[in-house]
């Protein structure tokens, strides 16, 4: 029986992995929280039923080091060892596989991450990737089955696969993906037998959150966003009985009642929302569980927003962006500043919290669209916000826009929405963005009367000590 290895490694940071859409490092962040790795479960269940022994671990979850993940290298003896990487942990993962590589040399290596999504031939030429056998930058759920198929039976067949690279005549050969998997209801369940759910907790109510996803795909055509991209224009949905019986299995066989519905836009298909909300509310288990979920401003309605509350939401991340109609309208976020007040005051009416995310550093902005999405956050007055300076991620059309007439490319390998560099391609300096965003967030969390309503709200001693953490942390973050 073929071992293998399925691991997020330890680099020193805390990266959000298994989100393709958003890879950042949890550790810089204001509010969020590490969240559950799906892809290693999805690979564990599929691979388990191909006959595979399957070990997995989250390193950088454990806070374990380097030298915890070599010693399994030597006691465990895998035959593969997959990895979900990011842009911003990239070279620290290429480090990680060359030090495994030192121990088992004929260890098959497979990275999996959004970069290594259809990719162009300058990306081969601006990272060593010489340890590495395959790439997988497509859904990972539907390839790593017929992969590792081919590579133990008929290395032809690889050729056969979209959405991998690999090495042919040691050069790098890749397959684009053209084709999305339309029945996400096949999928078995992440194997969350092996995932250590504890790990992943919902600093609200400080239990352990699942990752369901609902739906691959966005309509959408933000110019910063990567979702279109990897996952496709068309949405792609769950049926309603299937996730909720994956709900249902956290609870009954987990013993998880937190979840975050994981999807591009959570509200996008009305039906859909209703009927899951009808099944939670018509279940025994809907007294037990609370969630959260994504959304549009131009999504959400009154009657959603009723039902999904009572069907136990209790927090909705919003995607606002910024306050400057200018920049809502050059994002083609296809929004507008008077609906994000309106979608932020029906919230508030259902007692829905509401996580306020903004983006800075669009190359047509200057200090004034600062000011003006400033301006902005304290006028929607959410419970939690996040700013992000953009990143424009190859694939994206933000990034084509950075890259046209040069012929080389940025430098964003290496970087996340909290942590990079770009002179070259932004009218405001990287140095004074970052120090603007400190400043935003600074100002919004230690106002006297959010903290005020923030305490209020506590009823346990544990989700008291991570308001603690997570306001250390913020301190930490925009005081350096």
């Amino acid at each position: 029986m073929k071992k293998a290895m399925l691991i997020y490694p330890p680099t020193g940071k805390f990266f959000q992995r298994g989100e393709d859409r958003c890879q950042i490092d949890v550790g810089s962040s204001s509010v969020n929280s590490l969240r559950a790795c799906n892809d290693l479960g999805y690979v564990s269940a599929i691979l388990k039923k191909d006959g595979f022994d399957i070990f997995l671990k989250d390193y950088q979850a454990l806070k374990l080091s380097l030298n915890n993940l070599l010693n399994d290298i030597r006691t465990k003896n895998p035959d593969i060892v997959f990895i979900s990487t990011t842009n911003g942990s990239i070279f620290d993962d290429l480090k990680v596989i060359s030090e495994i590589k030192k121990i088992k040399n004929d260890i098959t290596t497979i990275l999996k991450g959004a970069i290594f999504f259809n990719p162009n031939e300058k990306l081969f030429e601006h990272i060593d990737l010489s340890q590495v056998d395959y790439l997988i930058g497509g859904e990972v759920e539907f390839i790593i089955s017929e992969l590792l198929k081919a590579h133990y039976t008929d290395k032809n067949l690889l050729k056969n696969i979209e959405g991998i690279s690999y090495k042919e005549n040691n050069k790098w050969v890749t397959n684009n993906l053209y084709h999305f998997q339309e029945d996400i209801d096949s999928l078995p369940f992440p194997d969350r037998s092996l995932m250590q759910n504890e790990l992943y907790i919902n600093p609200m109510t400080n239990k352990p959150m699942a990752l369901i996803t609902t739906s691959k795909g966005c309509c959408f055509s933000c110019r910063y966003c990567l979702s279109p991209v990897l996952s496709g224009k068309k949405v792609r949905t769950r049926s309603s009985n299937s996730i909720f019986n994956e709900i249902k299995d956290c609870v009954e066989n987990h013993n998880i009642t937190n979840f975050f519905l994981k999807s591009d836009t959570f509200t996008v298909n009305k039906q859909n929302v209703l009927e899951l909300c009808t099944l939670l509310i018509n279940s025994k288990i809907n007294e037990k569980i609370e969630w959260v979920a994504t959304t549009r401003v131009d999504t959400t309605d009154e009657e959603m927003l009723k039902i999904m509350k009572q069907a136990g939401l209790k927090l909705l991340a919003i995607g606002f962006e910024s306050g400057s109609q200018e920049s809502l309208d050059k994002m083609q976020k296809n929004t507008t500043i008077e609906k994000n007040l309106e979608t932020a005051k029906l919230c508030k009416k259902f007692n829905i919290n509401i996580l306020g995310y903004f983006l800075i550093g669009f190359p047509w902005e200057d200090k004034s669209h600062l000011e003006a999405t400033k301006k902005h956050i304290l006028e929607i007055d959410a419970d939690y916000i996040e700013i992000s300076v953009v990143v424009p991620y190859i694939g994206t059309p933000i990034y084509e826009d950075f890259i046209c007439n040069k012929e080389q490319m940025p430098d964003i390998l290496g970087f996340d929405a909290y942590n990079h560099i770009y002179e070259k391609y932004a009218k405001i300096s990287p140095k004074y963005m970052q120090k603007y965003r400190k400043h935003i967030l600074l100002k919004y969390y230690t106002r006297p009367k959010y903290i005020i309503s923030k305490l209020r709200e506590i009823k346990s001693l544990p989700v008291l000590k991570n308001y603690i953490q997570y306001g250390l942390r913020l301190l930490k973050n925009t005081l350096s």
